[in-house]
């Protein structure tokens, strides 16, 4: 009988976690509003006063593709040495 009620009760946990995950979800996929800029449609925006570190300002500019794959490499291993 016990068995019974853990099963019962983990997949009405699971039902009302899955729930309240999907309303997070489709809240969090609203897309941006449209600026000057123009449309944001799958950006990622970073604020440049969270870039405290050369090691983050470098990725910044790897993933922006500012530098290149090579060049992010070898400037990453100069700082991860000093």
């Amino acid at each position: 009988m016990a068995t019974i009620l853990l099963v019962v009760f983990a997949l009405v946990l699971g039902a009302i976690t899955m729930s309240w995950g999907k309303s997070y979800v489709e809240g969090a996929e609203t897309a941006p509003e449209e600026s000057s800029m123009g449309a944001f449609e799958g950006a990622v925006i970073i604020s440049i006063k969270s870039i405290d570190t050369p090691l983050k300002d470098l990725q910044l500019k790897h993933i922006t593709g500012a530098i290149s794959e090579e060049e992010y490499l070898t400037k990453e291993q100069e700082l991860l040495e000093s």
